[in-house]
Formats: C-alpha cells, structure tokens, sequence
C-alpha cells in the first residue's frame, strides 16, 4: 500500500470512528447527505424545562454545530432560531400546511390536553399545530420522557391533564410515525442519531416504540456494579463500593444505554459518581406522588 492510498483510508476510518456510537447504515448515511437531502426538522416545546434541548447541544462526534448545519436544517427552535415573532409563526404555518416541502416534527414537553391553552404558539395551542401536522410531515420524534411518556408535567396531581405525545395522538385517533426517545434529560446521541437513521437509512429497529439500540437492555444489566449486585455486596452510604440498589438505583427498572454511552462527551454517568440511576428514561418517573427521585431501604 503506497502512502496516498494509506493516508486516504486513515481519513475514512478516522471520519468513522469520530462518529461514535452509530450503527454501521448510519456511518454510511452520514457520507450520503448532500445539501439536497438534508432533513428538515421543525422543533416545537411544549410543557418541558428546555433542558433536553440545553442536553442535545452538548453533542459531540458530530457535534451541535455540525449536526445543525451538516447533517440537519433545523428551520425552527424557540431557544435557536433568530427568528421570531410573525416571521416565526409565519415559517411554522409555512410548514404545518405542507407548503415547505417535507420535513420531521421534534416534540420536547408533555402536551396540556385538560389545559390546552397552557401552551400557546402565537395565538393558536401547541395541540392544534400538533394535529395538523400529522397530515404533513414525514414522521415526528418524542424528545425526552415528557413528550415520551408525561414526565414531571404529568405527575399525578398536576392541573394540566399533561400527556405524552403518544398519547395525544391516540386520543385525536391519529396514527403518525413516532419515534419515542425518552430521557430527563435525553442523551444528544439518542436524538441526533435516530434522526440521521430516521432520513437517510429509514425508520430505526423499535423496542416499544423507542429506538433499539439505545434503549434495548436494562441500565442494571449493563452496570459495571452489576457483579456486585449479584454477589449481594451493597453500599450503604453514598461514597461507598458496591451495588446501589439499597440506595435507590432504579437500573433494574429503566431501559438505556447509558453504562456503555456515557454522558457529557463520554466522560461520566450517574453510577460512575456514586449516584444511583433514577430512572429518567422510565415511563414510571415522576407519574406517581409516591415515586421516590432518591429513596433509601431501612437497615
């Protein structure tokens, strides 16, 4: 192998193992975007903190910056886009009514369906924009355990009637595609990678409607204290080795990749600072008022 051809496929590998995590179709799509192809994506918040978006521009390999430019055009976010006021609403009804082409609907926030007008767009609520849109776009995406099952709006008790974006659709007997990405808030790699399989290489592998290779095994089977679990060896106060569990982990209970995915960039993860799994990607958190964010078994 001479040294041009040498250096040529030292690129492409390096291009592939800098897009890290990814299913090898995705890989492959990634080098078949073009200007021509690339998704549109409008971003709609309803009920939510904003912290799933504040999570997904933390992005790396690619990160935000070349998510939203390379490989997405996303035409509209609250938080993002410069654009605002009759011009935004303007860009989003340009959308909504299919005049724009095709384009995939990113929900973050649970939907206020007792309350509609507790989530207003101009002067129109977030359910309406939501309804018409699953006559137009191409498919939506739930972004994070608020649109993918309620989450902390759709606590028991709230005053809102809050419910998932699955559920708003099954209510109004509507069947759009959805791709559920649960999270509190979700991991930037669950979202921008699906996103990228959703466009360029079709509808992911599903697991209750959430994308398999993220969300396809248990956080306890996957920890690395797991042998301590088996072996009954227990922490009892925080700081200490050993398993969580008696501490109020709540791995067994959550499907997510995060043990192996890891988190801001790839350096930590609740465990690995001694912190027990919650649950965030739960469809249990924060639904009932006896659900425990942090709980401890009396010895």
């Amino acid at each position: 192998m001479n040294r041009r051809n040498f250096l040529k496929m030292a690129a492409c590998l390096g291009v592939s193992f800098g897009v890290s995590g990814l299913p090898s179709p995705v890989v492959a799509a990634l080098k078949k975007i073009t200007p021509d192809r690339i998704p549109k994506l409008i971003y709609l918040q309803g009920q939510s903190c904003t912290g799933c978006s504040i999570s997904m521009l933390q992005a790396e390999s690619p990160n935000a910056v070349t998510m939203l430019t390379k490989y997405a055009k996303l035409s509209f976010h609250a938080d993002l886009s410069a654009t605002s006021g009759k011009q935004a609403l303007n860009l989003i009804e340009n959308y909504i009514s299919g005049n724009a082409g095709d384009y995939f609907l990113a929900v973050e926030g649970a939907v206020p369906w007792s309350l509609p007008d507790a989530c207003i767009i101009g002067h129109k609520p977030l359910a309406d924009y939501l309804t018409r849109a699953a006559e137009t776009m191409a498919g939506a995406v739930a972004v994070g355990t608020c649109a993918t099952y309620g989450g902390v709006p759709a606590a028991e008790g709230n005053q809102t009637g809050a419910i998932s974006l699955k559920e708003f659709y099954k209510r109004r007997k509507l069947n759009p595609l959805l791709i559920n990405i649960p999270g509190c808030p979700v991991h930037p790699d669950w979202v921008w990678k699906t996103i990228i399989h959703l466009v360029q290489a079709g509808v992911p592998e599903l697991a209750h409607g959430r994308p398999k290779a993220f969300f396809n095994r248990k956080v306890h089977e996957l920890c690395p204290r797991y042998h301590d679990f088996q072996q009954e060896i227990f922490a009892e106060e925080f700081g200490q080795k050993g398993c969580l569990f008696k501490l109020g982990c709540l791995g067994p209970d959550t499907y997510a990749d995060c043990p192996t995915r890891w988190w801001n960039g790839g350096r930590t993860w609740c465990v690995d600072v001694n912190a027990p799994c919650i649950g965030c990607a739960s469809p249990l958190f924060a639904a009932k008022k006896e659900f425990a964010f942090y709980r401890a078994f009396e010895k």
